[in-house]
């Protein structure tokens, strides 16, 4: 009894924390959203629309000013990394994987400060990114401030991350399953409580801010007959396609600017420069691209010119991403996705004129599929797309379009567009580390191990499964040992075919080939094993010859330390280099 009142009384103290974050980071999101809208209109005057005011402009001035204004963000990184005192950032992902949900709020700044200069230059990135990143740094000191423990501080993290992510799109549930299903890659209840709340009161404060309205009105869509539903599943299969070239894209980007060694001021103005001239013909492609879904919605384009929009884009964003610039990837994935939807829809009305299909509803669930090919997460892209236009008939297209584009994009490409950055740090690290100093299996192995004896009944270690909220469980005997482990969806299959009755143990199901890994295995040798692995963590054993189970390691957990030793090495102070 007292340790269900414990519980409780935890767990409205974790809502009331949501709560306070939800106000104070949607504060700051509302804050920087404002001044990130705003600031455009200064820089480039003469309309309330960005592309109508670029497309007006000089064309001196469509090409310097963005160049002149990358040059500018890229002076106040690196003149604000004196300030702020720390050379290395991370992303969202790695915020709450990497850091804790410990995150520096002079870095926070520096980035949002350079961020809105790229906004208000048009830079072909988006303004979610910062927007995000201020909300979970101010949930994160709030969180230090109060002394939570480590569990809780991260939990805040994400409430921040939820609480941004609803301010930059007005979208409560979208936010807050992002949270969940990309950042904690899970589907806890416990977790998803706090999120919602914050998500929902930053909303709140963005519906008093900037009015209760969908982020984009779209006409209602219907679709001409059941057999529509094939055509949005091969749109699901050509998002993933242009999800998988984005990501490629963002790869080769980076690389370039890697090899080219330039300081990142000059790297950001030659993006800038490149972006400058592309918009001499095309201005639809200045900022995140937001202002031309918008248009596109209301007076739909040519096939051609949308095809061209939907390559420059797959040139700009992944150059300005690669040459330092401060800004999301969110909304320009939306601009890919609706472009690739519209001149989907359009060609299958020239095939098919009789059959009324409107180009603008494939538009609309493009976004969905491109969103989860690049993000891997199908019900976040399917349910953040739908608040964004609030049409109910879409649902259904939105879910089969994004589910296809997020399976086939797995297999394209192994990594997410978050999780990307996270494996490229974690690679450069592992090359910058002295193998003598390798990291192991013990420095990074969770002792969370659900086991099972291999004896137990089918009805049990379903019970099991539920309550672990695990995809496989691991048998051991008395003394310990492993024997191998159990499949959640085959475990459901045997009941399913024994109709629930039957004496089925989880010795008949057991994979006794199910691979581990050793306490004293190198990380490197262990990363390469999850590449053919359908599991989302191993076994870890204590060696080859006792077989004693101690713990298990996942992916994440993997990249995450790779990465903290990567910023250990970044801050550790050369000879020709003082300290800062």
């Amino acid at each position: 009894m007292a340790d269900g009142l414990r519980l409780g009384v935890d767990r409205a103290r974790g809502l009331l924390h949501a709560l306070a974050v939800g106000l104070l980071a949607g504060s700051a999101a509302v804050a920087l959203r404002y001044l990130a809208s705003a600031l455009p209109g200064l820089v480039w005057p003469g309309a309330s629309e960005l592309a109508t005011a670029v497309s007006a402009a000089p064309p001196a001035l469509k090409v310097a000013l963005p160049a002149v204004g990358a040059l500018v963000a890229g002076l106040v990184l690196s003149q604000g990394t004196r300030w702020s005192g720390a050379s290395q950032g991370w992303d969202i992902l790695e915020a709450v994987l990497l850091r804790n949900g410990v995150l520096p709020l002079r870095s926070a700044l520096i980035k949002s400060a350079s961020s809105l200069v790229t906004q208000a230059s048009a830079g072909a990135v988006g303004r979610e990114g910062p927007i995000v990143l201020l909300a979970a740094t101010v949930a994160s000191k709030y969180g230090q401030r109060l002394g939570v423990s480590t569990q809780q501080l991260r939990v805040l993290a994400g409430c921040g991350i939820a609480a941004g992510l609803a301010c930059a799109y007005n979208a409560p549930l979208g936010a807050a399953l992002f949270a969940l299903e990309i950042v904690f890659g899970s589907l806890a209840l416990d977790i998803f409580a706090p999120l919602a709340v914050a998500s929902g009161t930053a909303t709140l404060l963005t519906w008093a801010a900037f009015g209760n309205v969908p982020v984009f009105e779209v006409p209602s869509l219907r679709m001409a007959s059941a057999w529509e539903m094939l055509a949005f599943a091969l749109l699901g299969v050509m998002g993933a396609v242009v999800a998988a070239a984005f990501l490629a894209a963002l790869r080769a980007s980076a690389t370039l600017y890697r090899r080219l060694r330039l300081p990142r001021p000059l790297a950001m103005a030659t993006a800038g420069l490149v972006l400058g001239v592309a918009i001499l013909g095309y201005p639809e492609l200045v900022g995140n691209g937001r202002g031309a879904i918008a248009a596109l919605f209301a007076r739909p384009w040519s096939l051609g010119h949308v095809l061209m929009l939907l390559a420059l884009r797959l040139v700009v964003t992944p150059l300005a991403v690669g040459s330092g610039t401060v800004g999301g990837v969110f909304t320009p994935t939306l601009f890919l996705g609706a472009m690739l939807g519209q001149a989907f829809g359009t060609s299958i009305r020239m095939m098919v004129p009789g059959a009324g299909l409107d180009p603008a509803a494939y538009a609309l669930v493009g976004m969905s599929t491109v969103l989860a090919g690049t993000t891997h997460a199908p019900l976040t892209s399917a349910v953040l797309v739908f608040e964004m236009t609030l049409d109910y008939s879409a649902i259904v297209p939105l879910l089969v379009g994004s589910a296809i584009a997020s399976q086939v994009a797995s297999f394209l490409s192994k990594e997410s567009v978050y999780t990307e950055a996270l494996n490229r740090k974690a690679m450069t690290a592992r090359n910058a580390t002295e193998p003598s100093a390798q990291l192991r299996v013990r420095d990074v192995m969770r002792q969370d191990q659900v086991t099972v004896p291999a004896d137990m009944a089918l009805p049990q270690l379903l019970d099991v499964f539920i309550g672990a909220r695990r995809n496989h469980v691991y048998l051991v005997d008395a003394e310990g040992r492993f024997h191998g482990a159990v499949n959640f969806h085959e475990a459901v299959g045997a009941l399913q075919a024994i109709g629930g009755g039957g004496t089925t143990t989880a010795r008949e199901l057991i994979r006794t080939r199910f691979p581990t890994a050793r306490l004293d295995e190198p990380l490197a040798e262990v990363l390469e094993r999850f590449d053919t692995l359908a599991a989302e963590r191993l076994p870890v054993i204590e060696d080859h010859r006792s077989l004693r189970l101690v713990g298990t390691i996942s992916k994440r957990d993997i990249l995450a330390a790779y990465s903290v030793r990567l910023i250990d090495v970044e801050r550790t102070p050369s000879p020709q280099s003082p300290p800062t």
